[in-house]
């Protein structure tokens, strides 16, 4: 008796299709990053995540004109009846130090009360941190996955670098807790994030200064002014620092010898930020490892179980949501459906 070949036994396992978003839904990443900071799995006071998600996907839908001020009356009473809804659900969470929320939630709510912030402040804190946690993570893992499967030699790479950490996965180290060289994936992400990141970043000046612009320009800007940068346009956008910087290069960040790419320059002038994704300064977005990490880890998940394929070859990435500028993450304006099927196991 022959066992059959990979290729015919791979026949047998029907590919399943989806629109890509139903799999950055609660299971994996919102699930993922919820439990792991706003309650375990065996916690008798944490939500159901699914619960938590459905509430979050009606707030994150309606948070952009809730910031400009310009939703409708229905629109306006469906953000508060959300909100509260979510203050309900978040209420229970990092109450006391075995409630089997994170160690930072519960430091969190203690450094709350300890300033004597009111209950109802610290429901509104929580959704904060809920939003901040998890408003970027699953549109950054869909811009990725779409970029690489759209781009078959991004895809390949990743997936060769990755198989070289499978290989020693036995070490019983998880992924997430090793410090992992993952140059491509690294410059994978960043690409990405640098087209699809376009938070606004405010700062309030603190004394008088001058700043000087790369076309020569002189601004003075005064103590109690606020700044508004938008680094989409610049540096990630500019022509004169990326090469077509429409489109998308999956070894921008990588140097000729597969090491990461650090150094780009405008006017002949060494850049400090090349992109601003996560923020800068002394303010930059602490949850940056966190996010990183947890991109990471989903990518590697799926990758080394699953095969996963573009239903239609000749799909192109979907437009944006330009609503959404200035609010971390950007959104697509449509799905990509896929379809993927679990790989042979030996």
């Amino acid at each position: 008796f022959n066992s059959p070949s990979k290729e015919k036994h791979q026949s047998f396992i029907s590919w399943r299709k989806l629109p890509m978003p139903a799999l950055l839904s609660p299971p994996p990443c919102c699930r993922a990053g919820y439990l792991t900071l706003f309650g375990g799995e065996q916690n008798n006071n944490s939500t159901d995540p699914c619960r938590v998600y459905e509430e979050f996907k009606k707030f994150d839908g309606v948070l952009c004109k809730l910031a400009r001020g310009t939703l409708g009356a229905e629109e306006r009473e469906t953000a508060q009846s959300v909100r509260r809804r979510l203050w309900e659900l978040l209420a229970p969470a990092g109450l006391t130090e075995n409630s089997g929320s994170s160690r930072w939630l519960y430091a969190y709510r203690q450094l709350l009360q300890e300033d004597g912030v009111d209950e109802e402040t610290q429901r509104k804190a929580l959704l904060m941190q809920l939003w901040a946690t998890q408003g970027n993570v699953g549109p950054a893992a869909f811009w990725l996955l779409g970029y690489m499967l759209t781009h078959p030699e991004a895809l390949m790479a990743v997936k060769q670098e990755l198989g070289q950490i499978s290989r020693t996965e036995n070490s019983g180290t998880p992924l997430v807790q090793r410090s992992e060289n993952t140059p491509v994936f690294d410059s994978v992400l960043e690409e990405t994030l640098r087209l699809t990141a376009a938070p606004f970043i405010t700062r309030e000046v603190v004394q008088d200064k001058i700043l000087c612009m790369a076309d020569g320009q002189e601004y003075l800007i005064r103590k109690g002014d606020r700044v508004c940068l938008f680094p989409f346009i610049s540096p990630q956008m500019d022509p004169d620092i990326y090469q077509e910087p429409q489109k998308f290069k999956y070894d921008r960040f990588l140097n000729g010898d597969g090491s990461v790419k650090k150094d780009f320059y405008k006017g002949g002038k060494r850049l400090k930020y090349c992109t601003m994704p996560w923020g800068a300064g002394t303010n930059g977005c602490v949850g940056k490892s966190f996010a990183i990490n947890t991109i990471r880890k989903f990518v590697y998940i799926l990758l080394t179980n699953y095969d996963l394929e573009l239903c239609d070859p000749n799909a192109q990435m979907p437009e944006i949501d330009v609503s959404r500028y200035g609010f971390g993450m950007l959104q697509p304006e449509r799905d990509v459906f896929i379809q993927y099927r679990p790989k042979e196991t030996h």
